[in-house]
């Protein structure tokens, strides 16, 4: 009985590590099932205890009958009645066989009784180190999911991902900076535009006017002169010069 107990906690928390359960609770079950087992040993053992003391009482109290009855088949030997001695003495082995069987039976329930003890023993010294051994693998399970974690948020937060993420964005800003242009360029007064427009349509056409005022009013047209290319140029002054020479010649 005791052995399937001892091997029940071994199997269990060989186990756990293999399910897909949460190992912190079942760990924390399966430590509380047994407990639950030894409570019932030690209780199965103090009956046991008690058993053993309830036949050395029973024994004591025929063993005192033993002596009851002795000392009476003497009191009838003395007064000289035999048959009353000899029964007595029957009494006398009546108990002294009770007594004797349960001699047997003590000895027998000792024996028992100080194997559970030990075993109870060795049970609650398991029980310790299931113990030990379950705050150990609880410890390294909230590790272990702790680090799982951290992987896990790590590769959703990669460079690639974050760069990705923030171009999208940069091109959404755009689009929105790009579409507020528009609706701004949209909204404005196409009233005051046309106007706009106009006036400075005006401004160029009167000045167009003014301009054709002044050549009227002009006494003299404004001739614009061609230009001359450079040999033709050179050309008249040369001829300028000799005319020049001639009339000084004259004069002489």
């Amino acid at each position: 009985m005791f052995d399937r107990f001892v091997n029940l906690i071994r199997a269990i928390f060989g186990a756990l590590l293999g399910k897909a359960e949460d190992p912190a609770l079942m760990l924390e079950q399966a430590y509380q099932e047994l407990n639950a087992n030894v409570m019932q040993v030690r209780q199965a053992v103090a009956q046991a205890l008690a058993t053993e003391k309830q036949i050395e009482q029973q024994r004591a109290k025929n063993l005192e009958q033993v002596q009851t009855w002795h000392n009476r088949a003497i009191m009838a030997v003395q007064q000289g009645n035999d048959d009353l001695a000899k029964q007595a003495l029957q009494r006398k082995q009546q108990y002294t066989q009770v007594a004797g069987e349960q001699e047997v039976l003590l000895t027998n329930q000792h024996k028992a009784t100080e194997a559970l003890k030990e075993k109870m023993t060795d049970l609650e010294t398991e029980v310790q180190k299931a113990y030990s051994k379950k705050q150990v693998l609880i410890a390294r399970d909230k590790a272990a999911q702790a680090t799982s974690k951290a992987n896990e948020l790590l590769s959703k937060t990669t460079a690639y991902g974050t760069l990705s993420t923030i171009d999208r964005m940069e091109e959404k800003v755009q689009e929105r900076e790009a579409r507020s242009a528009a609706l701004a360029e949209l909204s404005g007064d196409h009233l005051e535009k046309q106007f706009k427009s106009i006036e400075i349509k005006t401004d160029v056409d009167q000045d167009l006017a003014a301009l054709k005022d002044e050549l009227r009013i002009g006494s003299t047209k404004i001739k614009i002169q061609e230009p001359m290319l450079l040999e033709e140029k050179n050309k008249s002054s040369n001829t300028v010069e000799a005319q020049e020479v001639q009339d000084l010649s004259d004069k002489d």
